[in-house]
């Protein structure tokens, strides 16, 4: 995405600030590859951004690849030690992985965390048949979960045309804001269902709470060479647990939601178009540029039912979604 590839994109400032996947959604993952026997050898992270999948997948894996477009991103990558020991990061893309080193037949599992819609994926899925088995996953817009009177807040800012919302990339932010209901699978989905019951809910610590899928076919496959080399019984999207949507839980407060907001692309571009705006944020002395003032608009909000958003941290919640296919034995 090309704002992350900039020399001023905030590396650091992403790293510290995104949300990142609940620990059972992991679980799922691996729960899944193992049907039919999926081996624990090579993992790939496409675009890894900073690294938080690949870290969490280290532990379940021989290596992990993380590869991302952006060489800032891969730069500042989350790398503690141990099980980073495991995980190499680079620079490279879907649509070529040769150029990346991903030799033929030699990964295992594929993710792609909250990227897969940035990728041409004609150009993607044929890469992937030829690396072996993907999966993905990605969130949607914010919402205040326990304040729902402000989630319109949060839909205005991000697509008033006149605010950040037209500096967005398309259709990549249009379709994760979908939850990815666009991302065609490579072959028309015939899910099997019985698979569901081997797989763990990722909000639920119970063993025996499983995911709801809903298999999305009404989009034709992506017209693509490979698309043979996939199992059209293994293709789902799950979006739901047991008791409603998936979510990333988080708790903000004003100074952690604002730092959140400034990792986005759109604010980036926004301001490159506006420098006059990034020139009032108030930290350095200014009188509030286009974050500075929609944190008021939501501290407002919050006020008006008794919430100090400056002292006391705030449910925020995306929802999750996973897509999921396997190639064929």
């Amino acid at each position: 995405m090309a704002q992350f590839a900039k020399t001023t994109f905030d590396a650091a400032g992403y790293l510290a600030s995104r949300p990142t996947y609940p620990a059972r959604a992991y679980d799922l993952i691996v729960a899944y590859h193992r049907l039919r026997g999926g081996q624990t050898g090579h993992a790939l992270d496409l675009g890894c951004g900073p690294g938080f999948m690949a870290l969490n997948l280290a532990p379940h894996f021989e290596r992990v690849t993380a590869l991302d477009p952006s060489a800032k991103m891969v730069a500042v990558g989350v790398q503690p030690q141990p099980p980073a020991a495991k995980i190499t990061y680079g620079v490279g893309t879907s649509e070529d992985l040769g150029a990346a080193g991903i030799a033929p037949g030699s990964v295992d599992l594929v993710v792609a965390g909250q990227a897969a819609h940035w990728f041409d994926h004609a150009r993607t899925w044929p890469q992937l048949a030829r690396a072996l088995r993907p999966g993905g996953s990605g969130y949607g817009e914010l919402t205040f979960p326990a304040h729902p009177a402000l989630n319109a807040l949060v839909t205005r800012y991000h697509h008033d045309p006149a605010g950040v919302g037209a500096y967005f990339a398309q259709p990549g932010r249009s379709i994760v804001e979908g939850l990815l209901d666009r991302v065609p699978f490579p072959v028309a989905p015939r899910f099997d269902a019985s698979l569901l019951q081997t797989l763990p809910d990722v909000e639920s610590e119970d063993p025996a709470a499983h995911p709801v899928a809903a298999v999305v076919d009404e989009l034709p496959p992506t017209p693509a060479d490979g698309g043979d080399a996939w199992d059209a019984t293994t293709a789902v999207r799950l979006k739901a647990g047991t008791e409603g949507p998936w979510f990333i839980h988080r708790q903000w407060t004003a100074k952690e939601f604002e730092a959140y907001l400034r990792t986005s692309s759109a604010v980036a571009g926004y301001q490159e178009a506006h420098p006059e705006d990034k020139a009032r944020r108030r930290s350095a002395g200014g009188q509030g540029d286009i974050v500075d003032l929609f944190v008021d608009e939501v501290r407002d909000g919050l006020r008006k039912e008794g919430v100090d958003f400056d002292k006391e941290p705030v449910h925020c919640a995306y929802p999750l979604v996973l897509v999921l296919i396997k190639k064929k034995q």
